[in-house]
């Protein structure tokens, strides 16, 4: 459960926590892996909006001052979904569900 809940908490760097749970737990349970694995999927899969929306937000408060508040609104945008998928995750590993998110690129199994 810890590992869907601080990919909100520490926003871009989110996919720290649950790789480091992955990697110091994935021996002991396989539920444990598969929800660590699943949260550091989804955080590292949000590092390409969160970048897009940086570029945006930097690009458009360098060239257009007056647009910068647009990339500012895609950063909150992706940290709302980071943390309605990662309370979500964070439910689902509390009920005993074995949870995958819905958007989300598989790169630990």
């Amino acid at each position: 459960m810890l590992a869907h809940l601080t990919g909100f908490v520490i926003a871009f760097l989110g996919w720290i926590p649950p790789l480091a749970i992955y990697f110091a737990r994935r021996e002991r349970s396989p539920f444990v892996r598969h929800h660590a694995a699943e949260a550091a999927n989804f955080q590292i899969t949000m590092l390409i909006p969160y970048v897009f929306a940086g570029v945006v937000f930097f690009g458009l408060g360098i060239f257009f001052p007056s647009l910068s508040w647009i990339g500012y609104l895609l950063i909150a945008l992706v940290w709302i979904a980071c943390i309605v998928f990662g309370v979500l995750g964070a439910s689902g590993a509390n009920k005993g569900i074995w949870y995958r998110y819905p958007v989300s690129i598989r790169l630990l199994k």
